[in-house]
């Protein structure tokens, strides 16, 4: 047992208890009467290591650190277990037989406790850590942070924004409305034309599609549509007929404009050909082959963007489309899913299904200006002629040299101002060989009225086809002026 020679008996002091870092201070009076020293039986191992009662007594005797100072004196009221227990603390040896030593056992949970906060704590730390040394690297390497919800939020406000902007002026809408829309403002025209056969000259009737522009009767159709007609009539989607006039055409671009005379008629809105993409509703509104299927409305998407077709020496860029074009169908509308025009169907490939082509509304609309304004497109240059191409065989076969035989000259245009002839045979435009009409067009379009284009010719001597001068002519371009 503890040896009582260690205790000073004194007067009554504070018991004070010190336990790692933390002091703890017992202001219990203990009565050394009540207290005996079977009660050092309720002590209980702290650890696996700790062995007997006695061996803990001589480490408390010997060398424990955890009282610093004891003294005690009588005291009235000595604490039972229980209360001891209920304190935190229990008896872990007395000093003598009287007067207990309390000490605050350690608890297994707390322990437990600890350990687990500690290592969530470190856990913690070593991911902070792992997350600015990478952020570090990052930075050193110009490698930037992935930011990858930030950046979706803002795109997906960018997206929202650019779609409200782009529905200012209307939203999309179904097929159904679109037809609606649109199909009042297409109408159909017939044309009577006189054609030359075996029998003579004969009276043939043809048909297309055409675009209310106005609400005073002012209609868009292909060139190729009232080409050569004698009488051009127009029949409405409510099945009223009108007899129209050519205000203007442009063969170069195969557009022309014809009016009715009436008001408060249904107009088409025009949309924008350079804001289409690849891939979005195209709908073809028009007449195919004739009134019989007036007004029919057909549905693809937008194939391919400025796709350059070339029909009888002419190159047009234009959009193609897979809603089904048919003869009759020229001059109608390719509608956008908010109900705009954005073309004006124009041809299509015979050859091959889902192969329809129109003309951008945005290339067509200057020059439906031209032709309401003027009754041709102005600033438009012009050299006066008109040419056949003759290739390799056709040179051996009628001894004319390649290049575009010049069928005929324009009554005072800049051609025959300049001194070409019929007969004459075109080599070169401005240096370069030329031996198609698109390769002249090509160098003519580059050049404004008033310039100069020199061309290199061939030209027979007399009727003796066998022998050829050259010969260069300087032609000023003069300005083009078809009218109706």
């Amino acid at each position: 047992m503890f040896d009582k020679d260690h205790i000073n008996n004194e007067e009554d002091t504070e018991l004070e208890v010190t336990t790692e870092e933390k002091t703890v201070k017992s202001d219990i009076p203990l009565d050394d009467n009540t207290v005996k020293a079977e009660d050092s039986s309720v002590i209980e191992e702290s650890t696996d290591e700790a062995q007997s009662t006695n061996e803990q007594e001589t480490i408390i005797n010997e060398e424990s650190p955890l009282i610093d100072d004891i003294s005690a004196t009588e005291v009235e009221h000595t604490p039972s277990k229980e209360e001891v227990l209920n304190l935190g603390f229990e008896p872990k040896s007395p000093v003598n037989s009287q007067i207990p030593t309390y000490y605050k056992k350690p608890s297994k949970k707390n322990n437990v406790f600890l350990a687990c906060l500690i290592t969530f704590i470190a856990t913690l730390f070593l991911v902070v850590a792992g997350l600015g040394i990478t952020g570090y690297i990052a930075r050193d390497g110009d490698t930037p942070k992935d930011n990858s919800a930030t950046h979706q939020n803002k795109e997906s406000s960018k997206a929202s924004t650019l779609e409200q902007l782009a529905k200012k002026e209307g939203s999309e809408m179904s097929i159904v409305d679109i037809a609606n829309k649109v199909g009042p403002a297409v109408c159909g025209i017939v044309i009577k034309a006189e054609v030359q056969s075996f029998f003579g000259t004969q009276v043939a009737e043809g048909s297309g599609s055409g675009i209310i522009i106005s609400e005073d009767g002012y209609i868009v159709t292909n060139q190729h549509v009232i080409e050569n007609a004698s009488a051009i009539n127009v029949i409405l989607s409510t099945g009223k007929e009108y007899s129209a006039v050519l205000v203007g055409q442009d063969v170069s671009t195969d557009l022309a404009v014809i009016k009715i005379e009436e008001k408060n008629l249904p107009t088409a809105e025009f949309g924008y050909s350079s804001e289409l993409q690849v891939g979005e509703l195209a709908i073809a509104i028009g007449n195919p082959l004739g009134q019989e299927f007036a007004g029919s409305v057909t549905v693809g998407v937008i194939s391919a963007l400025n796709r350059t077709v070339s029909v009888e020496n002419r190159s047009y860029t234009l959009i193609q489309t897979d809603a089904a074009i048919n003869s009759g169908n020229s001059g109608g509308a390719l509608v956008n899913s908010f109900g705009q025009v954005v073309g004006i169907n124009s041809l299509k490939v015979s050859s091959a299904e889902g192969l329809g082509f129109a003309i951008p509304i945005d290339f067509a609309k200057p020059i439906i200006d031209d032709l309401i304004d003027n009754g041709h497109v102005k600033g438009r240059p012009v050299i006066g002629v008109s040419l056949r191409e003759v290739d390799a065989s056709m040179s051996q076969q009628y001894n004319v040299p390649e290049g575009l035989y010049v069928v005929a000259v324009t009554e005072f245009g800049a051609a025959e101002k300049a001194g070409l002839i019929q007969g004459d045979v075109i080599i070169t435009a401005d240096g370069q060989k030329v031996s198609t009409v698109a390769e002249l067009n090509a160098i003519k379009n580059k050049k404004s009225v008033g310039d100069t284009v020199i061309l290199e010719i061939k030209r027979s001597r007399g009727n003796d086809i066998s022998k050829w001068d050259n010969k260069k002519i300087n032609v000023i371009l003069g300005e083009e002026t078809v009218m109706p």
